[in-house]
């Protein structure tokens, strides 16, 4: 079940939307205001892998997701 993230373009509010798959399509609107003046955001799961052959997310090292190369140093 593909999962998508959108933003209202009226209020602001980012949302995500379930899909049955990843070629359906349906109207959507707005959970806070019921706009239907919506759009599609890129947005990005990081992992990284902890040395034991273990995937973990690399949102606990940069706190708060991406790849987590803003947290190194």
């Amino acid at each position: 079940m593909p999962v998508y993230e959108f933003k209202c373009n009226k209020c602001g509010i980012k949302f995500e939307e379930y899909f049955k798959s990843a070629s359906e399509q349906k109207k959507l609107f707005c959970p806070s205001c019921q706009s239907e003046h919506i759009e599609k955001i890129f947005s990005v799961f990081g992992t990284s892998e902890t040395g034991n052959g273990n995937l973990s997310s690399a949102g606990n090292k940069a706190g708060g997701g991406g790849c987590g190369c803003c947290a190194m140093g």
